[in-house]
């Protein structure tokens, strides 16, 4: 910004363009009125990247054991699949005394078919947990962008995810002043989970309470939205 100044001086750039250089080089802290609000964190972000927010211990092992499940859900509907397919038989017609056949191949398929779309569907659903439940949240150098760590397995895709740290909202504090570290759940009824959305993205990302917070006041400032949408 100092740099333009005797340009303004001089007539040579005008107020607007200033405005938009300014504007260009401002941070989410900046755009957010966060400037006295985590020094230490903004000063580090002018080199390196910071860890924001580090789940508990633990985790990954209950996370293995729900793929595990997955997996399981994917043979036991498979297999189911395969004999559905195989063996599924009907009377060669009405009478009562007509002899059991196999079924046509086309409503054995479906059936097969239908077996292993629920298998699937169920695995799924088993997965999503951990493709939402974010591991680490880490500030990206220059304090702008945001990247998402999950405990997505295999997919890169899922694992790791970048926002801008401004399309980024939730609608539950962390600092609440209630427990011994300041950020238990509001009422009995509230979930230990916060949940962090962005948005165009109707599912949100998943941080446990129990997690390890760098800075939970900057956390708020940077995305406790009440109204947003």
């Amino acid at each position: 910004m100092w740099i333009l100044r005797p340009l303004l001086a001089q007539g040579r750039v005008s107020l607007l363009s200033v405005k938009r250089f300014a504007s260009s080089n401002a941070t989410a802290f900046d755009r957010k009125g966060l400037q006295q609000t985590g020094k230490h964190i903004r000063q580090a972000l002018q080199g390196r990247d910071v860890v924001f927010y580090q789940a508990p211990d633990g985790v990954g092992r209950t996370f293995m054991f729900m793929y595990i499940s997955a997996g399981v859900q994917l043979l036991f509907w498979g297999n189911l699949a395969s004999l559905a397919y195989v063996t599924y038989s009907k009377k060669e017609s009405d009478a009562e005394d007509a002899p059991v056949v196999l079924a046509p191949k086309s409503q054995r398929l479906a059936i097969a078919g239908g077996l292993v779309a629920l298998g699937v569907g169920i695995a799924s659903a088993m997965c999503m947990y951990p493709w939402r439940y974010i591991d680490k949240l880490i500030l990206l150098r220059g304090g702008n962008r945001v990247k998402l760590v999950t405990h997505a397995r295999f997919l890169d895709s899922h694992k790791y995810k970048e926002y801008p740290i401004d399309q980024m909202f939730c609608k539950q504090k962390v600092l609440t002043g209630l427990g011994p570290t300041g950020i238990d759940p509001l009422g009995k009824t509230n979930s230990s989970h916060i949940f962090l959305r962005a948005k165009g993205e109707r599912m949100a990302y998943m941080l446990d309470r129990k997690g390890k917070f760098t800075d939970t006041k900057l956390f708020d400032g940077l995305w406790y939205n009440p109204s947003a949408r």
